[in-house]
């Protein structure tokens, strides 16, 4: 029988907090799901750590990715996917053990093609992370009937309007959750934001840069998809994986 929900979670040296996360979706009440982990050649514990918890969720499968590339990791994440439904999170975000239970009632009750919830900050996070968080939550919802955007850390989507936009553009550099967005939202998807249930998303690049810089990113990423188009050539520094952040935690 397949799942009702496919996991999708694309990996680059996150030791420190995939075990977090992958111990709240083996919490789970709902229980028809599978996980599917693209590992982008971690060097540090990752792998362990998915092998650990392989005996912990009853169906948890992992692959090896080739490229650096988050959008390939979570289109091929996606083309090994039983589910009707992908959820596409961060390795660094973690979910209330009700979660895809209360996701499943939205589903049922709504009908919608693509979700997400508010980004909540997780314990840890300072107020700057927490000021940003709470920022962009507020943002998507204002929005979502006028321009709607699912950010990165948790995308749901049902399958088959995944595979209808052909998935994520690989040749986005930043902004492959907006333009996924747009292009759903050009094919007339029933797109919602909801409060709960909840998700904790790490705020450590906001903790890392600032505020000002956090929010200049995302004003010039956003302006420049507005009226330029795809971001495909870098216009400022974005990289992947949880090594960017070990090493400026160390300098500070």
């Amino acid at each position: 029988m397949n799942p009702f929900f496919s996991v999708i979670i694309p990996t680059l040296n996150e030791e420190d907090h995939l075990e977090v996360l992958l111990d709240s979706i083996s919490k789970q009440t709902f229980t028809e799901y599978e996980v599917i982990i693209r590992d982008c050649e971690s060097t540090d514990n990752t792998v362990n750590v998915i092998k650990k918890y392989q005996k912990l969720i009853p169906r948890l499968a992992f692959f090896s990715s080739l490229t650096k590339n988050v959008s390939e990791a979570r289109n091929k994440g996606a083309q090994n996917a039983h589910g009707e439904w992908l959820i596409f999170f961060d390795a660094d975000v973690e979910i209330e053990n009700d979660f895809l239970k209360g996701v499943k009632k939205h589903i049922e009750e709504d009908h919608p093609n693509f979700l997400t919830m508010w980004n909540r900050p997780q314990k840890q996070d300072g107020p700057q992370a927490q000021f940003l968080l709470y920022g962009l939550s507020v943002g998507m919802s204002l929005l979502q009937y006028v321009m709607p955007a699912i950010n990165g850390p948790c995308m749901i989507i049902k399958k088959s309007l995944f595979e209808s936009l052909n998935g994520f553009d690989e040749k986005i550099v930043f902004g492959e959750d907006f333009d996924l967005t747009r292009r759903a939202n050009q094919q007339k998807a029933i797109i919602k934001i909801y409060r709960k249930p909840n998700i904790f998303v790490s705020g450590r690049r906001f903790d890392t840069e600032g505020v000002p810089l956090s929010l200049y990113k995302a004003i010039k990423a956003f302006w420049y998809q507005l009226t330029v188009g795809p971001i495909r050539t870098p216009i400022f520094t974005y990289k992947m994986g949880g090594q960017e952040f070990k090493k400026k935690n160390k300098k500070n």
